[in-house]
């Protein structure tokens, strides 16, 4: 009876990871609602995964999400969940020298997607977006960076994927000297800043550089600044180079991880 009761428990914790895999990170009360799990049952397991390695619990969002050592156990895990995972003290670190929020996103699909913030520690946050939020790729500082640095043929399959899209932010892929003069200022200057002349949200600029892996951009790390203080340029002139050491120390992390 204790060998099936054990069984049981180590299938209840695998539920838990695949919960998490397709998820992409959740706190108790979601795990708990979505696996029919008592909290108390789920809170255990957690905890169990963590001392192990294979959980960490992200302390901007409070959600749980997948370590890069689930690889031993499993193909399914994501490069997202493993840049998150060295990139959250690297995020923590950056804010606290600059003061501003930063972020980290990553593309999927047809926009760039909030994975990790530190909007909550940064006494400058004014607008409360959580991990999942979309960012256009055609105004925002990390869209235009990403489509700036990745290989050529991603970036003409993201542009055709745009021209079919119905959003007004997106269909500026249809200006062709509008993409072109963007892509060339943003590998001019080696970063890209929010476009102002077609805004999404006028309370905050941003500024954001790409995350290398060889010829792969992996996602972007960026500044988020009030408008009204300080613009994406400004941002850039004050600290542009705090913002790429935190990116290379990011890359350098990703490095030691094998893909």
């Amino acid at each position: 009876m204790e060998r099936y009761a054990g069984v049981k428990s180590a299938e209840r914790m695998f539920d838990i990871i695949e919960l998490l895999n397709q998820c992409r990170g959740a706190n108790i009360g979601d795990l708990s609602r979505t696996s029919g799990f008592s909290r108390r049952a789920v809170d255990r397991m957690l905890i169990s995964l963590t001392k192990y390695g294979y959980v960490r619990r992200l302390e901007t969002d409070g959600k749980y999400y997948l370590t890069h050592l689930v690889r031993k156990l499993s193909d399914g895990f994501s490069e997202e969940e493993w840049i998150t995972d060295v990139a959250s003290p690297i995020l923590i670190e950056l804010c606290k020298d600059v003061t501003w929020p930063c972020d980290l996103a990553t593309f999927i699909n047809d926009a760039m997607y909030l994975r990790d913030t530190t909007r909550r520690f940064s006494p400058f946050s004014i607008d409360w977006v959580t991990v999942g939020h979309r960012f256009p790729m055609m105004i925002s500082a990390t869209g235009r960076v990403y489509l700036s640095y990745c290989p050529d043929d991603e970036r003409e399959e993201i542009l055709d994927l745009l021209r079919k899209s119905k959003d007004q932010f997106d269909l500026l892929v249809n200006k062709p000297k509008y993409v072109e003069n963007f892509l060339e200022e943003t590998r001019k200057h080696e970063y890209g800043i929010r476009c102002r002349q077609h805004i999404y949200d006028g309370r905050t600029d941003s500024l954001a550089v790409p995350i290398l892996y060889g010829s792969r951009v992996l996602g972007t790390i960026g500044i988020v600044g009030i408008a009204s203080a300080i613009t994406g340029q400004e941002l850039a002139d004050r600290y542009i180079e705090k913002l790429v050491a935190a990116k290379d120390k990011l890359e350098l992390e990703i490095k030691k991880i094998k893909i």
